[in-house]
């Protein structure tokens, strides 16, 4: 008998992860200073507004499935788009008692109805024994990886002389903020425009601000990073548990997606693909998550569906999932809904799918658009940029080194062609890393047997292979503005493990030399990456210890200076919500060098409250779209004026264009003293000037 058996080997694994978890949360709370009363607050909204009305929500549709995983991860979709819909419900009517109310009432009837049918109800136990050391591992490293990207660089001025907080994340605080305010959505940037977004994360975000008052910051980069690992971390479990053969493997494929650190050529430590799942204001892990949540529950209804049982209750959950997704990240709803499409074109023609199975479809694609139209199309958000059709250069620029690799081809003489081949081979090797072998093998096969006739046509299985190829296309050839065009490619990206397992799985009994080959190398693609992960998480971790150092000059994009941030609690705490106030920030670029036409360069720091005040110049480049960029110049140009210590007229002028504050960047600007009969010196510090407009407000 062995001193220590593998079960309880497994368990001491398991007991070293929640610890694991709890000391790097306590880090959180006990090192970074983050406000631990507004996370409890959190907590209790997540469980008893999303959590529990979700779960009751499944129950009065009588949808039920086979695990704890997908069970819990349909409530938080479910009740999340109880919540978006309790939103606009309160908007229409214009009191806030239904959002404080439905969440505890739904919470308490399914307490409730869970004690009165305790016996009725399927036997689905939590056992800590049974719970897979696999996944536990895979969610103590996601953790730390949010943490480390989040979290443990958000510090407060009593930790550093530097937080890290850059436009991206000032932008979507923003967000919340204005959304706290009531719809519709308005520019905390520009004054009197409207934003069309992704915005149901912000939303969801939005309403534990407005009904109790936890602030903003403290939702996306406290709270930001518990939700993301938890919500991702289930979902992808249940879509393996759910899609895969061996499904007692879900906690080891989860690791194994970890360990692989797909998309790993940002930079010499940084996963793109994990940088942004775990990164939190861009929302990409609730978009992969709720896709997840998708193709499980389109499996769950299209097997009633063709086996002619009630499938109603589930395909109206289906749509609602739907529109949700396409609120959260609108590019990876229309890959999916694509896909299915696709799917049954081709099933169709191949006479495998019923022709009835284009009305539901039909109520998916009607319920994607509603979103898509009204939240992310309309006028105010600028989607499309650029005027090439073919994106896939820019998309390989920051996903691998391609510059030397083209300086090299192109030194030995090699055509243009078979460049273009080389870039695409190596992008898919650097993008798909120990995958790259079982996906497309796997790929070929699967088509290969399905259209000889040699294997069946499962439809949500032949949907993710369509995914895959929709989702790279998309990010190809579409071309979009920010991170959308980004996003076509993560669907496909983050379901590409699938694929590859189902390969193995399917190959399980071949004892065959390729097949021992193929095992080989990509176990040895996994060790590579998994040294890579290790070393990328030892330099993250320096860097994150870097921000507690003075003397290391930081980014100036990623971080703002203590001082600013004082700065920026002083205009929350000392002026009204409505002030306008005006900024000559424009990120790092004089007038001389700015480009009126670039959107992304005119960006801005104070982020202290958000949009509870509005500001004449700044982030303009976010709500403007490109063919707008003279109203971006001559706001610049008229903002100039106030910052002209020649203009003595400069005080009528903010009168008229009714800015009651003028906050002057020290750090970047240069700039006498503007104080005079209309400008009054409010606030001061060694970064930052505020002026109060006097005979403003």
């Amino acid at each position: 008998m062995t001193l220590l058996s593998d079960n309880r080997l497994n368990n001491a694994v398991k007991i070293l992860a929640v610890c694991t978890v709890l000391i790097l949360a306590g880090i959180c709370f006990a090192v970074y200073k983050s406000d631990f009363s507004s996370f409890a607050v959190f907590i209790a909204f997540f469980v008893f507004y999303v959590q529990l009305p979700g779960l009751f929500v499944l129950r009065m549709l009588r949808i039920r499935f086979d695990h704890i995983s997908t069970t819990l991860c349909g409530g938080i979709f479910a009740g999340w788009a109880l919540e978006v819909a309790g939103y606009f419900i309160t908007e229409l009517i214009g009191t806030n008692i239904l959002l404080y109310a439905a969440g505890p009432v739904c919470s308490l009837l399914f307490i409730i109805a869970k004690y009165m049918n305790r016996e009725c109800d399927p036997k689905i136990h939590f056992s800590f024994s049974k719970l897979s050391t696999a996944l536990c591992i895979f969610i103590v490293l996601g953790f730390l990886y949010a943490l480390l990207n989040t979290q443990y660089l958000y510090l407060s001025p009593d930790v550093s002389d530097f937080t890290y907080i850059n436009p991206d994340k000032g932008y979507h605080l923003g967000l919340i903020d204005s959304l706290s305010h009531g719809w519709p959505l308005e520019s905390p940037w520009v004054q009197g425009r409207t934003i069309h977004y992704h915005i149901f994360t912000e939303l969801l975000y939005s309403i534990p601000l407005r009904l109790f008052g936890v602030p903003a910051d403290v939702l996306l980069l406290t709270c930001g990073p518990f939700m993301t690992v938890y919500i991702f971390g289930l979902s992808l479990y249940s879509l393996f548990r759910e899609m895969s053969l061996r499904n007692h493997r879900a906690g080891l494929y989860c690791l194994a997606l970890m360990l692989s650190n797909i998309f790993i050529a940002k930079g010499p430590h940084n996963s793109l693909a994990f940088f942004f799942i775990f990164r939190n204001e861009n929302a990409v892990a609730y978009g992969i998550s709720c896709m997840f949540m998708f193709i499980v529950l389109f499996k769950y209804w299209y097997a009633r569906f063709k086996d002619g049982e009630k499938s109603i209750n589930a395909l109206i959950l289906l749509v609602v999932v739907t529109m949700l997704l396409t609120g959260i990240k609108g590019p990876m709803a229309l890959v999916m809904i694509g896909s299915v499409w696709g799917t049954y074109v081709i099933g169709i023609l191949i006479r495998k799918v019923p022709l009835k199975t284009i009305f539901p479809i039909l109520l998916m694609t009607v319920g994607f658009l509603i979103i898509y139209v009204t939240s992310l199309g309309s006028k105010g958000q600028s989607n499309a940029g650029g005027s090439s059709i073919f994106a896939f250069a820019t998309i390989a620029s920051v996903t691998f080194y391609k510059y030397p690799l083209v300086a090299f081809l192109k030194g030995i003489g090699i055509p243009k062609v078979i460049r273009l081949g080389v870039l695409l081979t190596v992008f898919m090797v650097f993008t798909l890393t120990a995958f790259i072998l079982p996906f497309a093998a796997g790929y070929i096969r699967e088509l290969v047997l399905v259209f000889s006739g040699r294997k069946d046509y499962e439809f949500t299985r032949i949907l993710v292979y369509a995914a895959c190829l929709v989702g790279f296309a998309a990010m190809f050839v579409m071309n979009y503005s920010g991170h959308s065009q980004v996003y076509f490619g993560y669907a496909a990206i983050l379901l590409v493990p699938l694929v590859s397992f189902w390969f193995f799985e399917d190959l399980e009994d071949n004892k065959g030399l390729l097949m021992n080959i193929v095992r080989g190398i990509f176990v040895a693609c996994l060790i590579i990456t998994s040294c890579t992960l290790a070393a990328q998480y030892k330099v993250m971790i320096e860097d994150a210890a870097l921000f507690a150092d003075d003397t290391i000059d930081y980014s100036r994009y990623e971080c703002m200076t203590s001082d600013e941030y004082k700065a920026m609690i002083w205009i929350r705490d000392n002026t009204p919500e409505d002030s306008l106030l005006a900024t000559d920030r424009y990120y790092s670029d004089s007038l001389e060098t700015y480009s009126y036409k670039d959107r992304w360069v005119n960006r801005f720091f104070l982020y202290a409250d958000y949009s509870n005040r509005f500001c004449y110049i700044a982030g303009s480049g976010y709500n403007l779209p490109a063919d707008d960029w003279r109203i971006r110049r001559d706001m610049i140009e008229i903002n100039d004026m106030l910052y002209d210590p020649n203009n003595d007229d400069r005080g009528r002028l903010a009168r008229n264009l009714g800015v009651d504050y003028i906050v002057v960047s020290k750090d970047f600007t240069v700039i006498p003293s503007l104080e005079n009969k209309d400008y009054d010196l409010c606030f001061t510090n060694d970064s930052i000037d505020i002026y109060e407009v006097k005979g403003g407000k």
